[in-house]
């Protein structure tokens, strides 16, 4: 059962990082398409646009798998923590989830059907996939983060919980630190994914720079990962922190593995971005996120003795 756990969360939060990071990387496309002038990166940012809502959908549905496979396991603490929020918080997610999807698609509609000439029409469309991705930005880790610490009895609440007890867990070290984790995060696949885009689909005369820009951005917040890794680790109980640092053999041999991988990631995105850019690499890379975000979720769930 941890196995499909692994496996159903590493896919669930990578479609989602590619959902909440996806239509900004559209705007920026679209920008860099009207200054440019250029078809190609019009087509292509709309691609992403459009990958963006379909990965939310699949990312939702993933998700749902996911809490049924709790639910197997018999882990009643993470519904009656999912209840405890239902009033406060959950009922409006559904909400929130509409309301991103509505704003992507009516830009991606809009910027496909309309010619936008005016300043003001295009600053209008390209604001509205920004409200969608900040909302799920926002939203989506926090949410599950204190929903988590909920469940696991990590935080005292009287249920139901209110709104006002909820904005007070927001300022508790891990919600915060997790969801700066996870917007980096959201920017490293996002870019990685973009750069691989811009690599097999625009033409020579546009493809090195624009996916050199995109694994840029990619090597930027992996590398700021760094710092905010180390201070979420902090931020977790002792009993988690015993169990990366060596009191689980498993959790700690996976930690170091994805800290290496994470090393490796690095290296080939330096060389994306400054240096060679070649279609092995960027799928070198893809590799190695990848890798990295699976073992990081194994550990993150052993070590909460999942």
């Amino acid at each position: 059962m941890i196995f499909l756990r692994i496996v159903t969360l590493s896919i669930h939060l990578i479609l989602m990082n590619l959902a909440a990071a996806g239509p900004l990387l559209a705007v920026w496309l679209d920008i860099r398409a009207t200054r440019r002038e250029s078809t190609e990166l019009a087509s292509l940012g709309q691609r992403i646009g459009w990958l963006s809502l379909a990965a939310f959908a699949l990312g939702i549905f993933v998700g749902l798998i996911q809490g049924l496979l709790i639910w197997l396991e018999g882990n009643t603490a993470y519904f009656d923590a999912l209840s405890s929020l239902w009033s406060s918080k959950v009922t409006y997610a559904f909400w929130e989830i509409g309301f991103s999807i509505l704003c992507t698609g009516g830009y991606l509609i809009w910027w496909k059907r309309s010619s936008r000439k005016s300043f003001w029409q295009r600053g209008l469309s390209r604001l509205l996939p920004i409200l969608a991705a900040t909302n799920l930005l926002y939203h989506f880790p926090t949410l599950f983060t204190i929903l988590g610490l909920i469940a696991r009895g990590e935080v005292s609440v009287e249920s139901p919980v209110d709104s006002s007890e909820f904005r007070q867990l927001l300022l508790h070290g891990e919600v915060i630190w997790f969801t700066l984790h996870f917007w980096l995060a959201s920017f490293a696949v996002t870019g990685i994914f973009t750069g691989i885009l811009c690599l097999t689909k625009l033409p020579e005369d546009q493809r090195e720079s624009a996916a050199g820009a995109a694994f840029t951005i990619a090597l930027i917040v992996t590398l700021l990962q760094i710092p905010v890794g180390f201070v979420l680790t902090t931020t977790l109980n002792s009993t988690q922190q015993s169990r990366l640092m060596g009191g689980d053999i498993w959790c700690t041999a996976l930690f170091m593995i994805s800290l290496g991988l994470g090393l490796w990631l690095m290296q080939l995105l330096a060389g994306l971005a400054f240096f060679q850019r070649s279609r092995v690499n960027a799928h070198l890379a893809s590799a190695a996120l990848t890798g990295t975000i699976v073992l990081m979720t194994a550990t993150m769930l052993l070590s909460r003795g999942s």
